[in-house]
């Protein structure tokens, strides 16, 4: 099930849920970016929709939300991208940005967008003869900006991102990381699937801040992934890294080497993730928006894709190479179609089949209507044999 047939109202435990204003793949799980995507797909102005569209072979946002993993799991180096690790905390700002070869998770946004607006922001090394097409520059950064909304990607390279703290919800342990990458996802979806299936992820539940982003980036351009970085790195100091309920660093909470989080902090925690959802999604739309406005007049975007055999991904099948025919044919060759008289024979194999089992039938058929004509004729007579 997506969330493409959501109808209901923004309810959650039978109460009244407001999606509050502050501001993989690896971040959040699948259903997550799907939530993201469809989100973007509410905002996306119409030509933009249909580029999207047309770029994904009719697919859009929420279609390729499992997109990224498959590369990850295909090229390992790829991980990286999705990750800005800090040396420390950064409560008070001046998030680190930077990295090696630029393989990480700003870099590679900044990447990205300079590749579809024709312009060298920033410089990544790919694999020899890998050439990416328009079409996975436009997934990566559908993918990229749902990972930068999820503040763990901004975590300390000291605890892994935060895969080394051990936390227990309901009696269950999971990382840190985790719990904020699928466990608060997947306890909405089990806790309320009304909610989760309903109508909740729209731009207009976030339209405050998706005007305001909008006006930003026509400022600021791709600066804006900078602060949006900011932003995420600071929220992570300031309300996961520290209990935003009681103030404490959640190190010195631990028990055992365990940190418990109890129902409250879960809320807390729970009404962040879904607003930071619909604010990524609302940006995704901003910037894929701002990638056609940038472009040169008749550039058009390319589909396709350069990362091939990925699982269930159509765009990405290796090509099939047709030994007869003509070029335009090679589309067709895995069906391994017969020519000459091959095919002449078989036709004829064909003809001959449904011809024998067309008259079988037509003696049946009238075989069983004389019986139904002596029987007839016998009721006429009375019954009397002859």
């Amino acid at each position: 099930m997506t969330l493409r047939s959501r109808a209901g109202t923004l309810a959650i435990a039978g109460g009244a849920f407001y999606v509050c204003a502050a501001p993989c793949v690896l971040a959040w799980d699948k259903d997550g970016h799907e939530a993201i995507g469809m989100t973007a797909m509410s905002a996306l102005e119409l030509n933009a929709t249909a580029e999207v569209k047309h770029l994904m072979g009719g697919r859009d946002a929420v279609d390729i939300a499992a997109w990224a993993h498959k590369v990850n799991k295909k090229h390992p180096w790829t991980i990286g991208l999705h990750f800005q690790a800090q040396s420390g905390l950064k409560c008070k700002g001046g998030a680190e940005l930077s990295c090696p070869d630029n393989k990480c998770l700003v870099k590679a946004l900044k990447y990205f967008y300079g590749r579809l607006i024709h312009k060298d922001l920033v410089s990544i090394s790919w694999p020899e003869g890998m050439k990416l097409t328009d079409a996975d520059c436009v997934k990566y950064l559908i993918n990229l900006i749902g990972d930068l909304h999820q503040p763990m990607h901004l975590g300390l390279a000291a605890d892994d991102m935060g895969r080394n703290l051990t936390v227990m919800f309901r009696g269950k342990k999971s990382s840190l990381y985790e719990f904020w990458n699928r466990e608060l996802t997947q306890l909405t979806i089990q806790g309320s699937p009304g909610f989760w299936w309903g109508g909740w992820t729209h731009v207009k539940r976030s339209h405050v801040e998706y005007h305001r982003d909008g006006e930003n980036w026509k400022r600021d351009g791709v600066v804006s992934f900078d602060k949006w970085a900011e932003e995420s790195a600071k929220y992570l100091c300031d309300n996961v890294y520290t209990n935003p309920i009681s103030g404490r660093k959640l190190e010195e909470g631990l028990v055992n080497g365990v940190f418990r989080i109890d129902e409250n902090l879960y809320e807390l925690w729970q009404r962040e993730m879904l607003s930071k959802m619909l604010v990524a999604g609302a940006r995704v739309a901003i910037v894929l928006n701002a990638v056609l406005h940038n472009r040169d007049a008749g550039q058009a975007l390319h589909s396709g894709s350069a990362i091939q055999d990925l699982e269930d991904e159509p765009d990405s099948m290796t090509p099939q190479v047709a030994h007869l025919g003509r070029q335009g044919d090679s589309a067709h060759a895995v069906h391994s179609g017969q020519v000459g008289p091959v095919a002449a024979a078989m036709n004829f194999g064909i003809f001959m089949t449904v011809g024998l089992i067309f008259l079988q039938v037509m003696r049946m058929w009238q075989g069983r209507d004389a019986v139904t004509k002596a029987n007839r004729a016998k009721h006429q007579d009375g019954g009397k044999g002859t």
